[in-house]
């Protein structure tokens, strides 16, 4: 079975997948501001607080960060929030035990938090910084949040010195955190970054840079097309992605070189699954 997009177009790769390497993402502004915050927090060893739309990058951001971290000196573990309804915490900490090889006590949430502790501060111990990211964390509860303080707290400034990166949907986790009995919370959290979606005129470099990547030479999208892509994805980057990628499909299928008009037109209704109008309307 042949790949229609790939061929057509010449590609070595499909330029629009999440798979993409780190050296080949568009460092636009709202992302480059990201990793100056992520960098300062680290400096400060300070956790921090990346929030935002779904799709808007911040996955694709921290891996950035953690790509430029020397791993002799850095122990990086991720863990990603479910949408349970309780226990969040407990998975999580029992999460980073495992990724860390640690045996997890039996039934005691209390007991996997001290174990982690211990394992944190060992490895502090040994000269390597650990790094905890924490992703999709407007998945916890304001109970989830207090347990996960107890790694926070101002003891561990001095004794277990560790960065803890927590990404999650703005509204959602802004609107949790804002409770009165999170304000504890809220004082530990380092800072609070909004990671935005590309300006309009970040969208064409976004688009060249992927194709680039992924092995095209020549342009696809002229600048009437991208602009417009910008505004129905509202810079969102997986929004843009998709909507790219479909119009990929549609210029192959049709045998374009270039993205047109009809082509979008063809992609906006297969990503929006809005009828595709015809062409004698």
């Amino acid at each position: 079975m042949s790949d229609l997009v790939r061929e057509f177009h010449q590609l070595h790769r499909h330029p629009f997948t999440s798979e993409i390497d780190t050296e080949g993402l568009y460092n636009f502004q709202s992302f480059q501001q990201g990793l100056l915050r992520l960098d300062q927090a680290l400096y400060q060893r300070s956790p921090v607080l990346i929030v935002g739309e779904v799709g808007a990058g911040k996955t694709a951001l921290t891996r950035t960060f953690a790509k430029h971290l020397a791993p002799s000196s850095f122990e990086v573990r991720s863990q990603l929030v479910l949408a349970t309804p309780k226990k969040a915490a407990r998975a999580v900490i029992d999460g980073f035990l495992t990724e860390f090889g640690e045996p997890i006590p039996f039934n005691n949430l209390a007991n996997s938090l001290e174990a982690l502790k211990r394992c944190l501060r060992r490895l502090h111990d040994q000269g390597r910084q650990p790094v905890l990211i924490l992703d999709d964390v407007h998945h916890l509860k304001p109970a989830d949040w207090l347990i996960l303080k107890a790694l926070m707290n101002y003891e561990l400034d001095s004794k277990m010195p560790v960065i803890f990166i927590f990404m999650g949907a703005q509204e959602d986790t802004l609107r949790t955190l804002a409770l009165n009995s999170l304000q504890e919370v809220r004082d530990r959290l380092g800072l609070c970054y909004h990671l935005r979606g590309l300006k309009s005129q970040e969208v064409e470099k976004y688009l060249t840079q992927r194709l680039r990547w992924a092995g095209a030479r020549n342009p696809l999208f002229p600048t009437d097309i991208a602009e417009q892509i910008c505004r129905h994805s509202q810079g969102i980057p997986r929004r843009i992605n998709r909507l790219a990628s479909a119009c990929l499909l549609a210029a192959a299928s049709n045998k374009k070189d270039l993205i047109d008009q009809t082509c979008l037109v063809q992609a906006l209704s297969e990503t929006q699954f809005q009828a595709t109008p015809r062409e004698d309307d």
